[in-house]
């Protein structure tokens, strides 16, 4: 098509655009979009339709409510890949942080399951102490009134 100074022409994608725009499916198509796998030349191709000031969403509006909706999902796609690219290294950095977090709460867990029996152990050899100190002092208490009862058949 011919460009607004005449000199030269232009890629007009209008035509191929409403063609499209009004195939049964676009919509869900649209909404099924692979957004986390736009390759990086049409991420490039879309920035400069971002750049442009007649791609404003309601510069585009003006001439057509579904170029407008178009627009709109188009910058949404591109906002999402600068997104997506933030937030990357965040996303492996918080799995490598689970990952730790969940091997060393294992580990935890084992420490406390060895705690949990040295402490019933420990409580065990107390039980066991306080028995045997208890039939100590019974034994003791013997011992002391049969030297009491053997001291008077002396006398």
């Amino acid at each position: 098509v011919p460009s607004a100074d005449r000199r030269s022409k232009v890629d007009d994608y209008w035509e191929p655009a409403k063609k499209m725009m009004n195939e049964p499916k676009f919509l869900q198509s649209l909404v099924d979009y692979d957004k986390d796998n736009v390759p990086p030349a049409v991420i490039e191709r879309i920035r400069s339709y971002v750049a442009n000031p007649d791609f404003e969403p309601e510069v585009v509006k003006k001439s057509s409510t579904a170029a407008f909706g178009l627009c709109c999902w188009v910058r949404a796609m591109e906002i999402y890949d600068r997104v997506a690219k933030l937030v990357a290294p965040k996303k492996v950095a918080l799995k490598q942080a689970e990952d730790e977090f969940g091997r060393v709460n294992e580990l935890l867990q084992q420490k406390k399951a060895a705690l949990d029996e040295v402490e019933s152990r420990i409580q065990s050899l107390q039980n066991q102490f306080q028995a045997t100190n208890d039939r100590k002092e019974d034994l003791q208490r013997q011992v002391d009134e049969c030297t009491k009862k053997l001291d008077r058949a002396r006398r």
